[in-house]
Order: C-alpha cells, then sequence, then structure tokens
C-alpha cells in the first residue's frame, strides 16, 4: 500500500513536469521524486513484488514525451533522434532482463547479486526518464518574472563565433532580456580552453551586442573552464558588483541546466533556470552524458541506495 502511495505522487509529480508546471521545475523537486521511485524499488524488493507501478510510471512518461514533442515525427534530424534513443531504449530492456533471468539461477549469493544489479539497471531507467522530463519541460517553460541578472553558460566555441548550440543559449537568454526593465544585465561566464581562439565570454559579448545588447549591460566572466568554475568565478564579479543579492536566471542547454542549477547550489547561489534548443545530431549523447554527470554529483545517495539494495537483494534470498 504505501508503495501505491508513493508511485501515485511520483506520478501526479511527473504529470506536472510533462505539462511544464512551474513550481515543479527545480533541482531539489528532481531529486525528491528519483527519492521516492528509489523507496519504491526497496518496497517492492523487499515485499518481493514486480516493480508494475514505476514500469506503468515509465510507460506513461515516454507516452508523454513522444506526445509533447510529436514534431520531431516530421523532421527527419528529429526522426533520427528518436531512432538512437529508441535503441538505448531497446539496448536497457534486454539488459534488464537478462539481469533478471540470470538471477533466478538457483545458486546463493550469484543470484542475489544478479537481482541487485537488475535493481539498479531499473533504476538506472526511470531516473533517465525523469531527466529526460524535467529536461523538456526547463527548454520549453517561458518567464515574464522580472531578473536583476541573467547568467549565460559557455560552450566550447572553434572559430571566434559562438556554435550553433551556445547561439541558442543566447537566443534564450535574449528572449528574457526583452522583456527585463533597463537594470536588467546578462552575465556571459566561459573561459579560453587550449584549442579556443578567444574566451567563449569574449564571443557570447560580440554576438549579444550584434543583436542589440549594449555593451554597458554585458558582464564579462573569462576564467572559468568547466560547468563548476562558471558558478564559482561568477559569484565573485556577481558579489563584486552587488551589493545585495540579486535575482539571477541561469540559461544553458536543456540537457545542462539540472546539472547547472546543480553546481549553483554547491556554490550557495540561488538561481532559476530555463534551458534552450540542443542540436539533435549530438542530442542522445549529451542527455545521457549530463545525466550520469549530474547523479555522479550525488554519490553519497547513489551509494547509501546500492548498498541497501545489495543487502535487500540477499535478505530476502535467506
Amino acid at each position: 500500500m504505501v508503495a501505491i502511495i508513493l508511485a501515485l505522487i511520483v506520478l501526479l509529480i511527473v504529470l506536472g513536469v510533462l505539462f511544464n508546471v512551474k513550481w515543479l521545475l527545480n533541482l531539489r523537486m528532481f531529486i525528491t521524486t528519483i527519492i521516492l521511485c528509489m523507496l519504491i524499488t526497496i518496497l517492492n524488493l523487499l515485499t518481493m513484488t514486480l516493480p508494475t507501478t514505476l514500469i506503468i510510471i515509465m510507460i506513461i512518461t515516454m507516452i508523454g514525451l513522444l506526445v509533447k514533442h510529436n514534431h520531431l515525427f516530421s523532421l527527419q534530424k528529429g526522426l533520427n533522434f528518436l531512432s538512437k534513443m529508441t535503441k538505448y531504449l531497446i539496448l536497457g530492456v534486454l539488459f534488464t532482463s537478462i539481469l533478471a533471468h540470470l538471477s533466478t539461477m538457483p545458486i546463493p549469493i550469484i543470484n542475489g547479486v544478479f537481482l541487485w544489479l537488475t535493481m539498479i539497471a531499473i533504476s538506472t531507467c526511470y531516473a533517465l526518464l525523469l531527466y529526460m522530463s524535467w529536461s523538456s519541460a526547463l527548454g520549453r517553460i517561458t518567464t515574464h518574472k522580472q531578473y536583476d541578472l541573467i547568467m549565460v553558460l559557455g560552450a566550447g566555441i572553434f572559430t571566434e563565433k559562438v556554435t550553433p548550440m551556445l547561439a541558442e543559449r543566447l537566443n534564450r537568454a535574449l528572449s528574457v532580456y526583452q522583456h527585463q526593465t533597463d537594470k536588467c544585465k546578462i552575465l556571459v561566464s566561459g573561459g579560453q580552453g587550449p584549442d579556443e581562439p578567444i574566451s567563449e565570454a569574449l564571443a557570447m559579448q560580440r554576438y549579444l551586442i550584434q543583436h542589440g545588447v549594449p555593451q554597458s549591460s554585458i558582464i564579462m566572466e573569462s576564467q572559468s573552464t568547466n560547468t563548476f568554475e562558471n558558478f564559482y568565478y561568477s559569484k565573485k564579479v556577481i558579489h563584486n558588483l552587488y551589493s545585495n543579492s540579486p535575482n539571477i536566471l541561469c540559461v544553458t542547454s536543456q540537457f545542462h541546466i539540472l546539472r547547472g542549477m546543480k553546481f549553483a547550489h554547491t556554490n550557495r547561489m540561488k538561481v532559476d533556470g530555463i534551458g534552450s534548443h540542443t542540436p539533435y545530431h549530438f542530442f542522445d549523447v549529451a542527455l545521457v552524458r549530463d545525466f550520469l554527470a549530474l547523479m555522479y554529483q550525488y554519490k553519497l545517495l547513489l551509494t547509501i541506495y546500492f548498498a541497501v539494495l545489495f543487502f535487500a537483494s540477499l535478505f530476502i534470498l535467506f
């Protein structure tokens, strides 16, 4: 009964996210939903019941995402993206099924280990789907809230011009900036990598000026070389410019925004976040990579969860 109640709560949250309910679209709610699913998994394991509710939630989530992004079916690049994601889905189901089958072997300890791995595989599947749901919603929401600062995270460049992905981030920031007061400024964050001709911040500044933003309204942070440093160095810049904590909106690619918000929290920065469109030709790789990178930031939580699953898997066999 407890597992069913938790599953209903998760389902309501997921449906809210699929419909872009704004108060759900934050890192805390994402992690809370992951933890609720973890509790359901543990309860299913201890009661030796199939994770039916989680499977239903995953199916509803997949259908919801496909309906929400039905335009993908009319684009060749969209179809290619869906084809790649379908391959991941098939491989995930096949891998999980093999582990589940091996867990039925009448070999003590070994079958418990395979049961444990099965639960981890299922957990990875629903966590990735939840990550995709939040990324999708954060890429679609609009905001008319007034901000003191719009912070745009950089991305790798190959020439002195911004890449299409970085241009999408800047265009998203511009769409918000147009509805702000004259006091609002844009902070562009990104240093110069060893293979970059200029800093990402400078390339972004030039792009914004070309699109009508006064240079006096652009703040540059050009020391950072990764997402953590984006916030670490930007915090110092912001602290020097504002006596009070400003209202900040962080803009980055939709697959990247949750990780950005995590590093903002790590640096004790309070920010809202929205995502920008990502080119489809590498969207699948970016989603999986950033999902794994985000979950790595919660390694203590995962270590505890995996340990509980491990001992529960062995416990029910004796």
